[in-house]
């Protein structure tokens, strides 16, 4: 399901809650909802940016971690990987997400979004257990542009 509030100020940060689950054999089971910062949600689908103009700011995106799986799940070291024309499976980036406004603490996940092109971006959230086991999930960001 895809939500969309278009009346989104500029600038207002996207919250991201990221859960990781027990799937019952021995897996992790993945989710997140979102929100606009002190508004209600807007589902568990696509992450939608409005459009915005050239002088409004980009979107501030921070996603919260919730493990509940009892492995001791944190944010990786390299913690989103983000690609334009499909999921991610190496470590790469993108220029809307730049490298240098990402801020990552064990359970809270800090982007900047330029939205400076309409364009669907597709991201890998990715994580070590307190054995060093990594795991991954890859929902998705369309991004409005500027107008």
């Amino acid at each position: 399901s895809t939500a969309t509030q278009h009346n989104a100020t500029a600038g207002t940060p996207a919250i991201v809650d990221v859960h990781a689950d027990p799937d019952g054999e021995g897996g992790v089971s993945y989710w997140h909802e979102w929100r606009w910062q002190d508004g209600p949600s807007q589902g568990k689908g696509t992450i939608e940016i409005p459009k915005r103009v050239d002088n409004e700011p980009g979107t501030p995106i921070h996603f919260h971690f919730h493990d509940n799986t009892g492995r001791g799940f944190n944010f990786a070291d390299d913690a989103i990987w983000v690609k334009r024309d499909g999921c991610p499976d190496s470590q790469c980036g993108d220029s809307e997400i730049p490298d240098s406004k990402i801020q990552r603490t064990p359970n809270l996940l800090k982007v900047f979004n330029e939205n400076s092109e309409e364009c669907r971006l597709h991201y890998r959230l990715r994580f070590t257990d307190q054995n060093g086991q990594s795991d991954s999930y890859d929902p998705d960001i369309q991004n409005g542009g500027n107008i």
